[in-house]
């Protein structure tokens, strides 16, 4: 009977205790592992070079695709000769009718002189100097 007693109160305390809740294992899942190299920029700064170099290459290789500019002496006023360009063209300041900015550069009638293939006609028979084509820039004097 001692035995009996003993084996029921067990099967009731092991029937409380899962019915109540009690501890149950986890089911522990692996979880996969992921491994990341660091990136490393490095392998950009080769790329970043040569764009430099071929930027630098094209900054200071003449220009003859530049847009042609106005550069016709009947639109300008002020005409001063300052100087000889490397290339023998005669440098003057000058100012565009209407305007107050002085610039220094070329006449196009000058230039259609001696270099008549960087001189292009725009409607109304204005002359536009393409100053790429010469190594030269139009510069802002004040």
């Amino acid at each position: 009977m001692r035995n009996l007693l003993l084996a029921t109160t067990l099967a009731a305390l092991t029937a409380t205790t899962a019915l109540a809740g009690g501890y149950v294992a986890p089911v522990v899942e692996p979880a996969p592992v992921v491994v990341q190299k660091s990136s490393s920029s490095s392998g950009i700064w080769i790329p970043i070079a040569i764009l430099v170099l071929i930027g630098l290459a094209v900054s200071h290789h003449r220009n003859d695709d530049a847009q042609p500019q106005d550069s016709d002496i009947r639109l300008k006023t002020d005409i001063t000769r300052v100087g000889t360009a490397a290339n023998g063209l005669p440098l003057y300041h000058f100012r565009y009718r209407g305007l107050p900015t002085v610039y220094e550069g070329v006449m196009a009638q000058d230039v259609l002189q001696h270099f008549p293939e960087a001189v292009v006609t725009r409607p109304g028979g204005i002359l536009a100097v393409n100053y790429g084509m010469l190594g030269l820039e139009m510069k802002i004097v004040h």
